[in-house]
């Protein structure tokens, strides 16, 4: 695989690249701007470009899914601390499983079968041997491959 297509899907999810402006966060989330800015003064959101006072706030898909957790949880009866603790609970499994996947994919590469094998590196006991994923009947499938 070209080394451009794998720093494009890193860089584009790696380095929260995916972005939005804090209107287009009220419209998602039904949260006034207002609002938005005094749960980033309590420290619950946080924009990508925090250090660049005078700017625009953007803020990456991860504080999308935050705000629209916590504003859920709002509507339910919970106080805006119970609600962003909760949600940063919540996403820890998914922040794990991200730094898991993103800090080991390293490509992929097509089969001549045009079955797609995901590099996720050198397999940690034996770094001779390379660690693939592939999905098998919608399940993944794990593969070692001798290091070329």
């Amino acid at each position: 695989m070209a080394d451009g297509v794998k720093s494009d899907f890193r860089d584009m999810f790696h380095k929260g690249q995916l972005t939005i402006g804090i209107s287009e966060l009220s419209r998602m989330t039904g949260v006034s701007p207002r609002q938005l800015r005094y749960w980033q003064k309590k420290g619950y959101i946080i924009p990508k470009n925090e250090d660049e006072p005078g700017r625009a706030r953007i803020y990456t898909m991860r504080m999308v899914l935050k705000a629209a957790a916590m504003s859920n949880l709002l509507q339910t009866g919970y106080t805006l601390k119970a609600a962003a603790a909760q949600v940063d609970e919540r996403m820890k499994p998914a922040q794990t499983m991200y730094h898991v996947l993103f800090d080991r994919y390293q490509g992929y590469e097509v089969t001549d079968a045009g079955e797609i094998l995901v590099d996720l590196g050198p397999f940690d006991p034996d770094p001779t041997q390379e660690l693939y994923a592939q999905l098998v009947a919608e399940k993944p499938r794990f593969v070692l491959k001798g290091r070329v």
